[in-house]
């Protein structure tokens, strides 16, 4: 690997606080820049990690400082303006999941991403997880067969992020639960199969538990989904269903991903809180029978954390390995959903 270190950027310091965390960490920066409209949060995170170049103008950061490369935290109306701006000004951007609010802003970062000749990295994290990695190892030795059925979701019981401005959460996000969570285990679901494309979709979204809670809070009119479930036929004749909730009434919050193989099967399976227990496992048939398989048992390395990768693959000039051209298919998938729950039909991938 090159000895070459690079000067990153930090946009949005309230979910980017990780991301300056992870690059103070690491080797491969030279110096982190921040920029945020809170300058009490400028202050937090710059004194915590001793950073002095702090800015609250994000064009004024990109003309003063020879950035390499930005990670952008901000909400999701905002990444299409601000990553063609700094792929415009030379930069590579990591940018933070979902890609846009719609695939037609998604299509225009991919196209700035292609024009300027600039990494554009979408922030799919649960990739880089090591059960993840260990099971994306044994689905691509073939150990599990054919993939013909998928079920992932994240669940939450109350969950609501109501810290993000919700009451005009449509503009600002395009959506609730379904970009909020769903975007991460449709993601890592589609990454295990080798990302196929969608023949068809029929899904619907709710708000049938949040509404009241809404309107305690003075969120009038609260739209955004609390519950989105879908079921998308790929090509081959996978199926892959989906589910993301901010707020139902079940158990303990859950982060789950089921696959059925014809040789073997899988599960990933969390507890989020109450010490966050876990089962993640592979069913594989072994002499007539199926044996279950702990994936502890056959861990494989693991890839670096997912802002350490973006920028092995800036530094050694390789392919990101969370591209936009993933990042827009993701995007295409939930508009989809979404379209499928206005019209109360099944919609078509174009």
């Amino acid at each position: 690997m090159s000895d070459r270190k690079l000067r990153v950027g930090v946009v949005g310091l309230t979910v980017g606080a990780s991301h300056v965390k992870d690059y103070a960490s690491s080797e491969s920066v030279q110096e982190i820049v921040l920029c945020d409209l809170n300058e009490s949060k400028l202050k937090e995170i710059g004194d915590k990690y001793n950073i002095s170049k702090r800015y609250s103008d994000f064009e004024k950061m990109l003309k003063e400082e020879n950035l390499d490369a930005i990670s952008l935290a901000v909400p999701n109306f905002l990444h299409m303006k601000l990553s063609i701006q700094a792929m415009e000004a030379g930069v590579h951007v990591l940018c933070e999941k979902p890609m846009a609010r719609n695939a037609d802003e998604g299509r225009g970062m991919l196209a700035a991403s292609i024009k300027h000749n600039k990494k554009l990295m979408i922030n799919f994290n649960q990739r880089f997880l090591q059960e993840c990695q260990t099971l994306k190892s044994v689905i691509d030795e073939g150990k599990l067969g054919d993939i013909y059925y998928v079920r992932t979701l994240w669940q939450r019981r109350r969950g609501v992020p109501w810290w993000y401005p919700l009451s005009s959460g449509k503009e600002i996000f395009g959506g609730g639960s379904l970009i909020d969570l769903g975007v991460h285990v449709l993601d890592r679901a589609m990454w295990f199969c080798g990302y196929p494309d969608p023949e068809w979709v029929l899904g619907n979204t709710f708000c049938k538990v949040s509404k009241e809670e809404a309107a305690r809070k003075g969120i009038q009119n609260f739209e955004l989904d609390d519950m989105g479930v879908a079921m998308f036929r790929m090509t081959g004749g996978l199926m892959i269903e989906l589910e993301a909730s901010w707020a139902s009434n079940r158990e303990n919050e859950v982060i789950t991903t089921r696959i059925y193989g014809s040789k073997g099967g899988a599960v990933l399976h969390r507890v989020v809180g109450d010490g966050n227990d876990s089962c993640n496992k592979v069913f594989l048939e072994i002499g007539g029978e199926v044996h279950d398989i702990p994936l502890e048992a056959m861990k494989t390395s693991k890839m670096p954390n997912v802002r350490q990768a973006f920028l092995n693959a800036i530094i050694n000039d390789e392919e990101v390995p969370c591209t936009p051209q993933q990042g827009l298919k993701i995007t295409q998938m939930l508009d989809m959903v979404y379209s499928s729950a206005a019209n109360g039909t099944p919609v078509k991938w174009e």
